[in-house]
């Protein structure tokens, strides 16, 4: 027996489902984009293992590597698709793909092959100490290890008279993260995260040298108390590792990379300024010019700054070429040189 045929149920049953494809085209589209644009570099599954991975220097994105997940936000990642990636093989998309495309074709990276690291035991700071650096600081600290005779100059004693003094935490993450010329201390920017470093300079400084943890830089609280400001770095620091910047070689790296965000005069309103959260430095802030001096511009652009779309220049650009741009930054905008005063004209 054939049953009535129900038009009003039958046309509500499509709307209903309409929804659910209206949402799978795009995800399906952007897959196909992914395979006809980025596979041919990124690989079939986001590793990075293609036909182009042995060719190309630096080497495509591995997304499914943890420090994807850590470095890449979905804003950056759009603007490298969008506008590529300055010393890579990325290429701009923008002349190809439309805005909606890009951000779907991230989309589609970010969910089928970025996933969060998984939570493992957080390593102490006395576990870092003991693991990278016991072997020439000494279990106590003081230098006192089997390398202390054949090391010249030899391991710095933590424990020493006037060392607290000396040694500012800036100073000790910039040295651990990118080591020290003219001696033994090899940088292990490549070993450690950026919050180990952290962890061990703070474990170092508050077990050796009697200075409670991260007492150099001002508590959330500090900052947001009224009328407290943050304390004016020293602007007579130099660049670490005895580099003397090129300023105008900084300019011209800085004029075809970084106006684009920070603008052309240093005050964060560059063409893509707009649509970047937090939005890019303004280097001519009164804050900024109390806080950024050479090390710091120099641990910023070599590092880049976790939670931003600032990426860490240190693997495209060498430390001379990363001095080169602190430089620039630091004398057109931080603490440029006053204008020279016009004499007066005497009738």
């Amino acid at each position: 027996m054939l049953l009535p045929f129900n038009f009003v149920r039958c046309a509500g049953m499509i709307a209903a489902c309409l929804p659910l494809f209206a949402a799978a085209a795009p995800a399906v589209e952007s897959q196909r984009l992914y395979q006809q644009n980025c596979a041919a570099c990124h690989g079939e599954q986001g590793d990075g293992k293609s036909r182009a991975q042995f060719g190309l220097n630096p080497p495509p994105r591995d997304f499914t590597a943890a420090e994807a997940w850590q470095e890449l936000s979905r804003e950056r990642m759009i603007l490298s698709v969008t506008h590529g990636r300055p010393g890579t093989a990325m290429v701009g998309w923008d002349n190809r793909l439309g805005a909606n495309e890009i951000a779907g074709v991230v989309d589609y990276i970010r969910s089928s092959f970025m996933r969060p690291p998984a939570k493992t035991r957080q390593v102490s700071g006395q576990q870092l100490y003991k693991r990278h650096c016991s072997a020439c600081h000494g279990d106590r600290g003081n230098g006192a290890s089997w390398a202390h005779n054949s090391l010249n100059p030899p391991p710095r004693d933590f424990t020493a008279a006037g060392v607290a003094q000396e040694l500012t935490r800036e100073r000790m993450l910039l040295a651990v993260t990118h080591g020290r010329t003219g001696t033994a201390m090899m940088p292990f920017s490549r070993e450690l995260s950026a919050t180990e470093i952290e962890t061990v300079v703070d474990y170092v400084r508050a077990t050796f040298m009697t200075v409670p943890a991260d007492t150099d830089a001002p508590t959330p609280a500090a900052l947001q108390e009224p009328g407290r400001a943050r304390p004016a770095a020293d602007m007579t620091a130099a660049l670490p590792g005895g580099l003397r910047g090129d300023a105008d070689k900084g300019r011209r790296f800085y004029l075809s990379n970084c106006y684009v965000c920070h603008g052309e005069h240093g005050d964060g309103q560059g063409p893509r300024a707009s649509f970047i959260r937090p939005p890019p430095r303004n280097f001519l802030a009164p804050e900024a010019r109390l806080a950024l001096n050479r090390p710091e511009l120099f641990a910023a652009i070599s590092g880049g700054k976790r939670g931003t779309v600032m990426p860490a220049w240190s693997s495209v650009l060498g430390e001379q070429e990363i001095a080169d741009v602190a430089e620039f930054v630091f004398t057109a905008f931080i603490a440029p040189a006053p204008e020279p005063q016009k004499k007066k004209v005497v009738n």
